[in-house]
């Protein structure tokens, strides 16, 4: 009909209407920095490996406290600077609960409290035989934990490297895909709603803990249970490490001074609070946030903590998500195709 306007032509990526028009020579020297790049990229993953949940963990923040600092960037006018105070903002919980602890600890060693557990252990270390399995279990848990500090670190250098530099690249990613730009920015929003949706779970569920620990702490006659539960409820935010670091210390405080009852208390109801809350609790509510069945969400939460250690309880879910939507893109370009 002569008065009917023409169906809307979709978007495309400005990137798939090059190559058609690229001559012979052109295409050989694409070919041949492609070539280099695939040759150099096993050399850039091994010098990247020991940094790699440390980008992951700063790429999972960037994408959540990227509003935060396009706020920011409305009062500075330097990126630099509204990325900073962003950096500063994220690092200000995990500052918070190092600077308690380490003011509760001036405090026990003010009163001599550490110096009678230092004995104790030192009795009971000499009651006890050597085992040297306990010994290299120790020193195992020992690196863990250094290497959480090392991964947070280079973590909060690789979140202001992202606040400043990761939109531009991000952007320059999406137009190397040959792809739609409106699929694209369809991959490219559930990608960021999965890991806000994640992470604002994980939020809600540290305020969970931080009640259950308070209770628990309570019970056990610990001082200040409401200032220990706040803390460990900080730290289960933190990958790797986690609430382990708060009632782990405390539980064998408790049996260092011969209460070996509370002890058990602190410990194994500590224990079974922190995974029901990763195992029952996160499912239900990351999954209806992103209209998932709890069963999958689960799943993937286990599947990713085997593969990736604790990080896995940020990436499962995620990786759920974006496997489910370009799923869907791909069921959509074919029936697109075939129509």
């Amino acid at each position: 009909m002569a008065g009917t306007p023409s169906a809307p032509v979709p978007a495309r990526n400005p990137a798939l209407s090059g190559p058609a028009n690229w001559s012979r020579s052109q295409r050989t020297g694409l070919l041949v920095l492609a070539l280099a790049i695939v040759a150099l990229l096993p050399a850039a993953y091994r010098m990247a490996r020991p940094f790699l949940t440390a980008m992951v963990l700063a790429a999972i923040l960037a994408v959540v406290l990227d509003p935060l600092r396009r706020r920011a960037g409305r009062f500075v006018t330097r990126s630099s600077v509204a990325a900073l105070l962003t950096t500063l903002v994220a690092v200000g919980p995990v500052l918070t609960v190092v600077l308690i602890a380490g003011a509760a600890i001036k405090r026990e060693i003010a009163s001599g409290a550490l110096s009678g557990i230092m004995r104790s252990g030192a009795a009971l270390l000499a009651s006890t035989p050597i085992d040297q399995h306990a010994i290299q279990q120790a020193a195992a848990q020992l690196n863990q934990v250094a290497g959480g500090v090392f991964t947070g670190a280079f973590a909060v250098v690789f979140l202001y490297v992202l606040l400043v530099y990761g939109q531009n690249w991000v952007a320059q990613l999406a137009a190397m895909i040959p792809l739609d730009v409106s699929v694209t920015d369809r991959i490219l929003t559930t990608i960021r709603d999965a890991i806000v949706a994640n992470v604002d779970g994980i939020l809600a569920l540290s305020a969970i803990e931080a009640i259950l620990y308070g209770i628990i702490f309570w019970v056990a006659g610990i001082g200040s249970p409401a200032m220990w539960g706040a803390i460990a409820g900080l730290a289960s935010m933190i990958p790797i490490v986690g609430a382990t670091a708060v009632w782990l210390p405390m539980a064998i405080t408790l049996a260092l001074h011969g209460t070996y009852v509370k002890a058990a208390l602190v410990g194994a109801v500590s224990l079974a609070a922190q995974q029901g809350v990763s195992l029952l609790l996160l499912p239900r509510v990351v999954g209806t946030r992103l209209r998932q069945p709890p069963l999958l969400i689960a799943l993937s939460v286990l599947g990713a903590t085997n593969a990736f250690g604790a990080l896995g309880i940020l990436l499962g879910p995620v990786v759920v998500s974006v496997l489910a939507a370009l799923v869907r893109e791909f069921r959509i370009q074919l029936r697109t195709s075939a129509d």
